[in-house]
């Protein structure tokens, strides 16, 4: 599987082509193409931000128009850095959608397998981890920073569809798509050591450079946790883009100095 960028209605994103054939709306955004201006310039399609509501609402509604769906059709969570999961169902329909006091609680990732139920979930440098179980018709999103990296949130969401759906990691696809990468995320010296601790079965995932710097690849540690839950390598795609090398492009936290907007991550079953 390839990651490609598509346009629709002057809308950009990040997407898989084979998902998109197979009846599956998956999309990650730029941040080009909406109405939010200054440091939220264009596409902000975060509430949770000091944006304009409205605003962002009216870019929510673009980026939805570019899958032919509306605000109406989607669900979103907290995302409180935790490794909960919530299980989606027809009745949670505009969760969050268009307030941000109505999004599920308390959780960073979500499953479903309800038709025409849009999966929404923001960043601006955690890395989104998207499931694609063909067999049983099953999607999940996980919303990957550090924290939900060593929570192992992406195998939470894993066994959460194995539980719900019958799905078996051996057929599942998973899509983990653009975050900040291991050329900017530099961390201390502790977290290394408890990053080593906890993933000491994985390999390159943290390096130390001359200048005893370490950088932390969370795109390639949730690759080896999910590889190591039963996900076949050669059903994993991964996006190398860095959020924060690439500005112009995506909203990054980090290099932004958090002031700054939000992608969307979306994945839903057009039947």
């Amino acid at each position: 599987m390839r990651w490609d960028y598509f346009a629709r209605n002057n809308i950009r994103f990040i997407a898989l082509e084979e998902w998109l054939e197979d009846g599956v709306d998956i999309g990650f955004s730029t941040r080009q193409g909406g109405v939010s201006q200054g440091v939220y310039d264009s596409l902000n399609l975060g509430l949770h931000v000091d944006d304009q509501n409205e605003l962002v609402l009216e870019n929510r509604r673009r980026y939805l128009a570019a899958f032919n769906t509306d605000l109406n059709n989607v669900v979103c969570c907290q995302q409180v850095h935790g490794n909960r999961v919530s299980w989606v169902e027809r009745a949670d329909k505009t969760r969050g959608a268009f307030r941000l006091n109505e999004a599920l609680p308390e959780c960073d990732a979500m499953i479903t397998n309800v038709p025409e139920v849009c999966l929404l979930s923001f960043y601006a440098d955690c890395v989104p981890v998207f499931f694609y179980d063909p067999a049983n018709r099953a999607i999940g999103i996980a919303h990957c920073g550090w924290k939900g990296t060593m929570g192992r949130i992406a195998t939470n969401t894993l066994a959460a569809m194995q539980r719900e759906y019958q799905s078996s990691p051996e057929t599942v696809r998973v899509f983990i798509g653009p975050g900040i990468g291991p050329c900017c995320f530099q961390i201390e010296s502790d977290l290394a050591a408890k990053v080593k601790a906890e993933f000491s079965n994985l390999h390159d995932i943290i390096t130390r450079d001359d200048k005893d710097f370490f950088s932390w690849d969370l795109q390639e540690t949730n690759a080896q946790i999910l590889t190591d839950a039963g996900v076949q390598p050669t059903h994993i795609t991964i996006c190398k883009l860095c959020t924060s090398c690439h500005t112009k492009s995506f909203y990054s936290y980090r290099k932004e100095n958090g002031e700054t907007g939000r992608m969307g991550a979306l994945i839903g079953l057009k039947y």
